[in-house]
């Protein structure tokens, strides 16, 4: 099912909203990443954006319960009409986050998709510490990254999110990314995540236009 058809009815969409939910939802391997999700699991899904990533949890897994933010107001508000299309969504719920992007509480899977670099290394290591308290043994956490260190693809990767920002397509609320986006080597996201005491491993996750990696996280 093509998620992002539940954005075309929206009156106050715009069409190059539309276009580019369209070919995120084919480009991104969101059924592939929801997968490694416990079927009943209570999943913190950071940085949502629109909400293609939370529906496709939620809708794959009635056994799962989602909780999905972001500081982008407009966003979730799009978010959230997708959601209530049709027969809407029980086991899905998104909120507007302020202070700490990740929220309090207690998960058994916490996703940070395509979001870490957009903050200063500090705060990095801020949010994936505070994730893996929130926690239990054997928790899921998994983030997906650009890879500095992807050639070609990975510069013009780091190009568009650069520019994506700049412009306010991206919006973000913090100085760091408004002025130098903080991406990573593979090898330096594993060593970063392994030093907050995940157990970790990673693999490519994406279209073979991106240099995306996904690293699986679990707490021991």
């Amino acid at each position: 099912m093509n998620l992002a058809s539940r954005y075309n009815a929206i009156p106050s969409i715009s069409l190059g909203t539309k276009i580019f939910l369209h070919l995120r939802w084919w480009l991104t391997p969101y059924a592939r990443m929801a997968a490694y999700v416990p079927k009943t699991a209570k999943v913190l899904d950071v940085g949502c954006g629109h909400g293609l990533l939370a529906m496709e949890l939620a809708l794959s897994e009635p056994g799962r319960t989602v909780l999905a933010t972001d500081h982008d107001v407009a966003r979730i508000a799009l978010a959230k009409q997708a959601a209530d299309s049709g027969k809407g969504i029980a086991n899905l719920q998104f909120d507007v986050s302020s202070g700490s992007p990740v929220v309090d509480g207690t998960f058994d899977a916490i996703m940070m998709i395509d979001f870490l670099h957009y903050f200063s290394p500090q705060q990095q290591d801020e949010m994936i510490a505070k994730a893996y308290a929130q926690l239990p043994a054997g928790g899921l956490f998994l983030a997906r990254e650009v890879n500095q260190q992807g050639g070609l693809i990975s510069k013009l990767n780091q190009l568009y999110e650069k520019l994506a920002t700049t412009i306010g397509f991206t919006q973000s609320n913090t100085v760091q990314a408004k002025e130098n986006l903080s991406f990573k080597s593979q090898s330096g996201w594993e060593a970063k995540f392994a030093e907050h005491g995940f157990k970790v491993r990673s693999e490519p996750c994406s279209s073979p236009i991106f240099a995306d990696i996904l690293y699986i996280c679990q707490k021991p």
